[in-house]
């Protein structure tokens, strides 16, 4: 083989590197904070729509008479969600921040 110096690597290594970096995607990444909510299983479909609609993920889910759920939302939609939260439960459900 060929013996490269730091200069020859550079320039071997250095031009794929830099078109495989400008075919990526860039994405940004937003801290989620954790919470519990008990629902129904009647209601769970539309806690799923809504989570849908404000970033959020259900983390964990324990089925037993009721539905417990972990899930994850940015903190800048955990108010505009509980308010949403709220309309569709007509007050019946809460969300729970999980202190960790």
């Amino acid at each position: 083989g060929i013996l490269l110096g730091t200069g020859g690597l550079v320039k071997a290594y250095g031009g794929g590197v830099h078109q495989a970096l400008a075919l990526l995607t860039t994405q940004r990444k937003t801290p989620l904070t954790a919470y519990t909510l008990q629902c129904e299983y009647g209601q769970l479909a539309g806690i799923e729509t809504l989570l849908a609609q404000f970033s959020g993920k259900i983390v964990e889910s324990e089925y037993q008479a009721s539905v417990q759920l972990r899930v994850a939302l940015p903190q800048a939609e955990v108010a505009l969600f509980s308010a949403k939260l709220a309309d569709f439960s007509r007050g019946s459900l809460q969300l729970l921040k999980i202190d960790e």
